[in-house]
């Protein structure tokens, strides 16, 4: 993102552990000015001040009620014009086979209540946390992103 828009700066907020791999990660990539580091847990509340608050694949870890909570504590500190990223998978509402169905029964195997949602599921989702769907944007590779807004 940061390469596509230089005129822009950046939070990377992560656990400990991560930021700090992700400080000599951003210095040698020369990114050390324009980006800032920050520790902590989404469970506990995030960052202020962001324009756009993204989220790679995150939401699929957790169950709705942890997932709920990330998004309040983002919707929390968000100014009216922000939005929310959320780069995922998003299965479709039909029966038929379909490879984010796999990923789904994979994310309940290998997560305590982690899945793949449709859009349906996010909106409802979204809207326990006061966010609003604003739109569902395909990529050319299986995940999405899901964009909110404050309700």
């Amino acid at each position: 993102i940061l390469d596509d828009y230089p005129h822009i700066r950046g939070t990377v907020f992560d656990m400990e552990n991560v930021i700090e791999g992700t400080q000599e990660i951003m210095s040698a990539a020369g990114k050390a000015g324009i980006v800032e580091t920050v520790a902590g847990s989404f469970f506990d509340g995030v960052p202020k001040g962001g324009d756009c608050y993204v989220l790679k694949h995150i939401i699929h870890d957790w169950g709705d009620e942890q997932c709920v909570t990330v998004l309040k504590n983002i919707a929390s500190v968000m100014e009216p014009n922000a939005k929310i990223l959320i780069a995922e998978i998003v299965m479709p509402e039909t029966p038929e086979p379909h490879p984010a169905k796999f990923m789904d029964v994979n994310m309940l195997a290998m997560t305590e209540g982690g899945c793949e949602r449709t859009e349906k599921e996010y909106a409802d989702l979204l809207a326990k946390a006061g966010l609003k769907l604003n739109g569902i944007h395909p990529t050319p590779s299986p995940v999405s992103v899901v964009e909110a807004v404050k309700a």
